[in-house]
């Protein structure tokens, strides 16, 4: 509860910045007036595709242990992350619950899977920023940081590691959506910034996401992206515009978060009541 009780007092805290900052916020109202509908599309479509390819990521992790079915893995996924917003994280322990009562999968297998995913965020979200400043030594476009995971692909043709070099391709397509997020959000509010730019504030966003005991790193998330991003971006981007944008990227996440994840939790109670799990 302290976790969460931290990241609300925080996220509080952005929402007052926010509206401090008067000009800036009605900057931000007024490009969303009239949002160029391309960027909205792209916010909504990489939240929504980003939500399937994390359940796409933990069926290959998961398969070793059990047998779960695609469109189950898939509901899971869904109804976990929006309950991820409660405090505690309840999300995360009642899939490792199910997976045990459901598929007989022992929790320390599913444990196990929850932290290669962790790991596998971590390693790429670092191996953008490390394939960036690469880049930028080199003297040669930043964009193409966003390749620099493929080289741990070599993995893939060692029997041993096949299955964490699959979802480590599949992680990567996955924090490729969190730069394309950033560089369509911060259009919306009227202060765009370049690819290169977006790429950092999406890996420190995923980075901010895996703090433990903060709910999907409610709070967490804006203030880090709000710190940075104007370093980042050479003051393109001030404080105040910065929180501003990852709040919409907030408020655009949970509305894309949470029909899914009710629709998705419907779904798994009225499986559940018709082929009710075996007795333990």
């Amino acid at each position: 509860m302290a976790g969460f009780a931290f990241g609300l007092a925080c996220f509080g805290g952005a929402i007052w910045v926010a509206v401090r900052e008067r000009e800036e916020f009605a900057q931000a109202l007024e490009a969303l007036r009239d949002p160029p509908m391309p960027a909205v599309v792209a916010v909504l479509a990489s939240v929504a595709v980003g939500a399937f390819l994390s359940a796409v990521l933990f069926h290959i992790l998961m398969r070793r242990f059990g047998s779960v079915p695609f469109w189950e893995m898939q509901a899971l996924i869904l109804a976990s992350t929006l309950a991820n917003y409660l405090p505690l994280k309840p999300g995360l322990v009642g899939r490792v619950a199910y997976h045990r009562l459901r598929h007989g999968i022992k929790a320390t297998d599913s444990v196990r899977t929850v932290v290669e995913a962790v790991g596998l965020s971590g390693s790429v979200s670092a191996m953008f920023l490390l394939g960036l400043a690469g880049c930028r030594a080199l003297g040669i476009n930043g964009d193409w940081s966003l390749l620099a995971p493929s080289v741990l692909g070599a993995a893939a043709f060692h029997p041993r590691l096949r299955t964490l070099a699959q979802a480590l391709f599949v992680r990567q397509i996955e924090r490729a959506l969190w730069t394309l997020r950033y560089w369509a959000v911060f259009r919306l509010v009227g202060a765009p910034i370049d690819l290169e730019v977006a790429v950092v504030l999406g890996s420190a966003s995923v980075i901010a996401t895996l703090v433990p005991f903060v709910s999907n790193g409610l709070g967490i998330r804006e203030w880090v992206i709000g710190l940075l991003a104007p370093w980042v971006s050479h003051q393109e981007l001030n404080f105040s515009q910065a929180i501003v944008g990852e709040l919409v990227h907030r408020v655009m996440e949970i509305a894309v978060m949470l029909p899914l994840g009710l629709v998705s939790l419907a779904v798994l109670v009225r499986h559940n009541r018709r082929h009710p799990m075996p007795q333990a």
